[in-house]
């Protein structure tokens, strides 16, 4: 088997209530990989999950020139701090 990752570019241009949410199933995901599950349960479907996998999003400040963002939640910039 081999990982895959998955880079969202300007991720908090979404809609509040999509970043919400996405971000609710985000942090699913991160559990899982922290806590080497080998399934997660995302939205009542249980997927496989496989530890060779990451998240990473990429975004620019909310304000500051930088039309239609987003502050991204707390417990979203949590996840993505070291």
């Amino acid at each position: 088997k081999c990982g895959a990752w998955g880079c969202f570019d300007e991720f908090n241009r979404l809609e509040p209530e999509v970043l919400s949410a996405v971000s609710q199933q985000i942090q699913v995901i991160q559990a899982a990989l922290k806590e080497r599950k080998t399934t997660v349960d995302l939205l009542g479907k249980v997927i496989e999950v496989n530890s060779n996998s990451g998240i990473f999003v990429t975004l620019n400040p909310a304000g500051k020139g930088y039309g239609g963002r987003s502050e991204l939640p707390d417990n979203l910039k949590q996840l993505f701090r070291s």
